[in-house]
């Protein structure tokens, strides 16, 4: 659980990350947006400007109409003129008939008048051209205007579906790191609650032993006060009325054999096994059987499929019988929230075997089990496989249950 916690609290600070890089990006995006927007209304100011020349040069236009429309009238007066008077001759026959002083003057007059009339023409075709010239680079400037607006609409267009991009990104995101947050908090509540409850059996065990080695005691005493007494016996008192706890050797223990390197640094001390003889648990490791038929498909230390590290085994069955691993007294038969219907027997000297996710219960509390002891039925662990999670604890440490089955 606390490595679930651990990989939850990484999962939570690499979506924080993505979520700071999402704001980046949609800080970036709506800048732009900005950029592209004041861009926009500078071309419609621009475009707007134009018009004005547009109707400036418009303005213009009409003159230069009106001026093109009088000149065309001298010219057609010229061409009417021209087409009346066919008589080749008229000119030669003015000057026939005109003095030899004025002959000249008459000339020159006709040089003036021709000029002018080429004059005419040729400004009639330079303002046509000036009209044409000014209408193109009206339509051009139009083109520009339109194609520069359509880009910027475009891009608008573009930057809007980025940025609604982004927001439902970073909804997502912030979605997603809500869901992390309450699945650390619910990780956190379930190992709270497993290691206090585990730390309430080891207390109530504790006060039992106590409780029965005070009775012991008391049990003795009164043996010792109804014994009759001798004077041998008083100067030497016999050996079954010694202190053997304290002469007594340690019996030798075989609970280091086969263990992994976690167990061994969970091992009970070998005194606490001299003071309680009568707990072999350590002695049946690499025996011990399974607790119900199946395979396993979630080993100790391995990443769990929905995050976090099994701390025990998950083996996969159909639903099935579950059997104490060992003898012992029952120290919880219940629901516990975020495991499940759960089975936890002290084994005594620290060693407690947890059964979660059974469909059903078949023991009770301070009830007393033997080894294959069918204690309920497999079920679904919370997060929905089918099966059985099985623990072993020595003083609140979770220990490798590979290395204690047979």
């Amino acid at each position: 659980v606390q490595k679930a916690i651990n990989q939850t609290q990484e999962q939570i600070r690499q979506t924080r990350q993505q979520q700071q890089q999402v704001d980046g990006a949609l800080a970036q995006t709506r800048s732009q947006l900005d950029a592209a927007a004041a861009e926009l209304a500078r071309i419609g100011r621009q475009r707007q400007q134009t018009n004005q020349q547009l109707l400036a040069l418009q303005q213009q236009l009409d003159r230069l109409q009106t001026d093109i429309g009088g000149a065309q009238a001298q010219v057609a007066r010229l061409l009417n003129a021209h087409y009346r008077n066919r008589q080749p001759n008229a000119v030669m026959l003015l000057l026939q008939q005109t003095d030899a002083a004025d002959k000249g003057r008459y000339l020159q007059y006709m040089r003036y008048l021709n000029r002018a009339n080429e004059n005419v023409i040729a400004r009639l075709r330079q303002q046509q051209q000036q009209v044409a010239e000014q209408q193109q680079q009206i339509n051009r400037q139009q083109q520009q205007l339109a194609a520069l607006q359509q880009r910027q609409k475009t891009l608008l267009s573009q930057l809007g579906r980025q940025q609604r991009q982004q927001q439902q990104q970073s909804q997502a995101l912030d979605r997603q790191l809500d869901h992390q947050n309450q699945q650390l908090a619910q990780l956190r509540a379930n190992e709270k609650r497993l290691n206090r409850l585990v730390q309430q059996l080891a207390a109530q065990a504790a006060a039992k032993r106590r409780a029965e080695a005070e009775a012991r005691r008391r049990t003795q005493a009164r043996a010792q006060a109804t014994r009759p007494t001798t004077p041998a016996a008083a100067q030497t008192p016999p050996a079954a009325n010694r202190n053997t706890s304290n002469t007594a050797a340690p019996p030798a223990t075989t609970a280091g054999s086969g263990l992994t390197a976690e167990d061994m640094a969970l091992q009970a001390p070998a005194d606490n096994q001299a003071n309680n003889p009568s707990s072999g648990f350590s002695r049946l490791q690499g025996r011990l059987p399974k607790p119900v038929s199946g395979q396993i498909a979630g080993q100790f230390g391995h990443s769990r499929p929905g995050g976090g590290t099994w701390k025990g085994l998950f083996i996969a069955t159909a639903p099935a019988s579950v059997h104490s691993i060992a003898a012992g007294d029952v120290a919880y038969a219940a629901p516990l929230q975020g495991y499940g219907n759960t089975v936890i027997i002290d084994h005594g000297d620290g060693y407690l075997s947890i059964y979660t996710g059974l469909s059903g219960i078949s023991v009770g509390n301070g009830s007393r089990v033997s080894a294959r002891q069918t204690i309920g039925r497999s079920g679904r662990i919370p997060s929905g496989s089918e099966g059985l999670y099985f623990e072993i604890r020595y003083r609140n440490q979770a220990m490798n249950p590979l290395s204690w089955l047979g």
